[in-house]
């Protein structure tokens, strides 16, 4: 009974302790930690240009989980970024955006026409011009140059993604959004696991009482997962991206999720400024 009792006892301190811990973590730790895990400061800081080159696959989950396959190219140079697809699907042939360090663009097609994603990002041209889309795989990755963008991050203590524990990290850029941006990192290693964006929508109201029961709120949720990390040249970057864009509301439900599996990737390379234009041909 004594043995059980110091055993308990034991386990109520640890747990206490990683409770402390958690509490006394704050968000500045967090960032720290985090950029100790993608390379030294020497070594990122010598990388001024980054490429990544993939595979794609774009599956519509909604459709009959339809699908497409092609390439990805990812770019940056310093607050420069570009993320690119091209697709073997006749009504989806390419994916482009671009923030050459003064403007956003979404590259369009078929008479102008965006897809939800391109549009989402078009709505919400942040997630380019802070260089959130694509985390640390860019060289201009928002939690790098926060100082920079003056985006407020908070501590949202921790939570469990497939089974494991990670620290949340609230994200609120400067002037705000009616995006709710949650960034998650692994606890032991400090890497950059997910980046989720959410909006919720009041549902509209009709002209009766009777019209508006009929209406629902839309509920946006995109989230970006970041996995399969290996050492590339001093640095451990992911090699697994996958991007799902889902939205449920008065039109029903539509889901999307494109896959990336990077497989080369370049630094210090020369780049052209037409890299980072998506009209650009």
């Amino acid at each position: 009974m004594k043995t059980f009792k110091f055993a308990a006892c034991c386990l109520l301190i640890a747990a206490f302790s990683v409770s402390a811990l958690a509490q006394k973590m704050r968000a500045e730790d967090v960032i720290a930690r985090h950029l100790e895990s993608i390379g030294t400061a020497e070594t990122r800081g010598a990388v001024k240009s980054r490429i990544a080159v993939g595979e794609a696959t774009v599956t519509f989950v909604s459709q009959k989980n339809q699908s497409a396959q092609g390439r990805i190219v990812m770019a940056s140079e310093n607050a420069k970024n570009f993320l690119g697809m091209n697709l073997n699907a006749v009504d989806y042939p390419f994916e482009k955006f671009s923030f050459d360090g003064s403007k956003s663009k979404v590259a369009a097609f078929q008479n102008n026409v965006r897809t939800d994603l391109g549009s989402f990002i078009l709505s919400n041209d942040l997630l380019l011009e802070e260089s959130l889309l694509g985390g640390t795989l860019a060289t201009s990755w928002a939690l790098a140059n926060i100082a920079a963008s003056k985006a407020k991050v908070s501590f949202d203590g921790t939570k469990k993604i497939d089974g494991k524990e990670v620290y949340v990290l609230g994200y609120s850029p400067k002037g705000g959004s009616d995006l709710d941006i949650k960034l998650f990192f692994d606890k032991e290693t400090f890497r950059h696991v997910r980046t989720e964006y959410k909006r919720i929508s009041s549902a509209g109201i009709g002209r009766t009482p009777d019209q508006s029961s009929g209406y629902s709120e839309t509920r946006l949720k995109v989230t970006e997962n970041f996995g399969d990390y290996k050492p590339v040249k001093g640095m451990t970057l992911p090699h697994s991206y996958v991007i799902n864009y889902s939205v449920s509301g008065q039109r029903g439900t539509s889901e999307i999720e494109w896959k990336f599996a990077l497989t080369e990737f370049a630094f210090n390379p020369q780049l052209d400024d037409k890299t980072f234009d998506a009209d650009a041909r």
